[in-house]
């Protein structure tokens, strides 16, 4: 089979981009036994050697926990307890690394003792060291005890996002778990599609950061595919597929987002695709037969029924192609009611059986109590509630205009490893990519009213949908809610070099020069993207602007 061009330098885009988005995307490896305590259960340690305890590294499950650590000469004796430090590990802990420093006394003990304080500890392994950095070997005192030393070569010398849970991944990740698990819920305040689709590969790969992140990093590689077709779509030539795809591929949100255990890569993978087969049904010419639109029409709903399932702003999406819909019948001057009975029954009844047979999970939980139609809309309720009575305070949180500037990026993560090595993760754009949708999406804007260019102010209508709607919007707001809106954005660079094109056929060059511009700077901030470790002071150069810190 012989592959043309555009295919193969597709192909090898989703592959070199697949490559990348792997590379060190987590460990396949965590503690997957552990050890639930009550409020006064302990446990005990014997210490096989003359070493004085200085650090204890522990692994904390899907709960919050607390400890108090004692240390003593006689287990049997409380008299000999010694009270050392309380640890703390409250939710943004949870399925974590956590190192504590212990023995402030520096003194040689011969047991050391974990209690616990609150009802909700879980512990998964732990390991003791001495001043020197050297394992402390442990005998456990009772049965229960072994499960925190039963998966000691899982111990990492250090907490990194490798082995860790990082930014949001303390609350997604941990609902995964819970919801395998038919425990309470903790994340309710998005509906349950998403946390689902991450679920599968926890279910058979453990509760791993590797599983937990897969289905997330498969769906930014989809999301290429998407917007090369959309390009595609659009202009009609498959060079501009292809300039979308890299647009995408050397994105720094699209990366940061796509690879973090949260669910809103499901969100726009489902918003792109159900938009693309929205723009495959307008370009169904008017006087054909309406069994040509069913099927593309069915399609659309069902991916947006699918990322509604997964976060309400895919609203904003049903908002747009709803507008785009209803202007076009109305154009057209063409009112077919078995269109209109069929499109109500593709983006209304169609999302709302996926809605609800996303919950299924939620239901079946005992301990969700949602029994009948009343109580399934109170649980609604109490999501809406949350979102907008939601009055927190964030010291990244950020305007939605001044998202297409990227003023504020989110800082995700930090580590200063033991090699002296500095490794962080922002939440942020390719600034070549995002300050060029500027003067592009006002272009897109300008030359569509005045050409009456339809591909144009489809853009324009999406990207108004998605981003300005954030405006009458009154919670605390970051960069990543513009995650949804960037793809258009994105697609109005596109917009702009193919009207171009069309004026000179010179300016086609124009694409190979950007996507290596938009390259250098991919690698230029690659470390801020990835986590890579390096030197503090090269990365922080890359700190442009006061209000861009991590």
């Amino acid at each position: 089979m012989k592959f043309k061009k555009t295919t193969i330098v597709l192909i090898i885009i989703l592959a070199l981009y697949t490559v990348l988005s792997f590379y060190k995307l987590g460990n396949n490896e965590n503690p997957q036994t552990f050890v639930n305590l009550k409020d006064g259960e302990q446990l005990i340690y014997k210490i096989e050697s003359n070493q004085i305890p200085k650090e204890i590294m522990t692994y904390v499950g899907y709960n919050e926990a607390y400890v108090s650590i004692f240390l003593a000469t006689d287990y049997t004796d409380y008299s000999t307890y010694e009270f050392d430090v309380a640890c703390e590990a409250n939710y943004a802990n949870v399925l974590k690394w956590n190192k504590f420093y212990i023995n402030q006394n520096s003194k040689q003990y011969s047991y050391i003792i974990l209690q616990s304080y609150w009802d909700t500890t879980i512990l998964g392994e732990l390991k003791v060291y001495d001043v020197d950095g050297n394992e402390i070997p442990l005998t456990p005192m009772r049965e229960n005890e072994k499960l925190l030393l039963d998966e000691q070569s899982m111990v990492p010398e250090e907490y990194s996002y490798m082995n860790s849970s990082y930014f949001d991944e303390v609350y997604f990740p941990r609902t995964v778990y819970e919801q395998l698990n038919n425990l309470p819920i903790y994340e309710y305040t998005h509906p349950p599609l998403g946390k689902l689709i991450m679920s599968i590969p926890v279910y058979f790969l453990g509760m791993t950061p590797f599983a937990y992140r897969l289905m997330g990093n498969i769906a930014g590689i989809l999301m290429i595919l998407v917007i090369y077709c959309i390009a595609k779509e659009l202009f009609k030539k498959e060079q501009y597929g292809l300039f979308a795809a890299a647009i995408m591929a050397l994105d720094g949100m699209h990366f940061v987002q796509t690879r973090i255990g949260t669910v809103d890569s499901f969100l726009v993978l489902f918003c792109l695709t159900s938009f693309l087969f929205f723009l495959k049904y307008l370009k169904i010419q008017r006087q054909e037969s309406i069994k040509k639109k069913m099927l593309p029409l069915l399609l659309s709903g069902i991916f947006w029924g699918m990322a509604i399932s997964v976060k309400w702003t895919a609203a904003f999406v049903g908002l747009g192609m709803g507008i785009i819909y209803f202007v076009d019948m109305i154009f057209n001057k063409k009112f077919d009611l078995k269109l209109i009975a069929w499109s109500i029954l593709s983006f209304v009844i169609v999302p709302v059986a996926i809605y609800i047979l996303a919950y299924i999970p939620i239901i079946n939980n005992p301990n969700e109590g949602i029994t009948d139609i009343k109580s399934f809309i109170e649980y609604q309720k109490k999501m809406y509630n949350y979102h907008s009575k939601l009055e927190a305070t964030h010291p990244y949180t950020s305007k939605w205009y001044t998202w297409p500037i990227m003023q504020r990026p989110l800082w995700f993560y930090v580590a200063f490893l033991n090699d002296g090595s500095y490794a962080t993760i922002s939440c942020m754009g390719n600034p070549a990519i995002w300050w060029l949708t500027i003067p592009t999406a006002i272009f897109t804007l300008i030359y569509s009213i005045v050409k009456k260019n339809k591909e144009g102010l489809i853009l324009i209508v999406m990207i108004a949908a998605t981003w300005l709607t954030y405006a009458v919007i009154g919670r605390v707001m970051f960069i990543y809610h513009y995650f949804i809106t960037l793809p258009f954005m994105m697609l109005t660079i596109v917009f702009a070099i193919e009207k171009l094109v069309k004026w000179k056929e010179k300016f086609k060059y124009i694409m190979p020069i950007l996507t290596v511009i938009f390259l250098v700077f991919f690698i230029y901030f690659y470390p801020v993207y990835s986590g890579a470790p390096g030197d503090m002071e090269k990365i922080q150069s890359t700190e442009w602007f006061n209000t861009w810190e991590y």
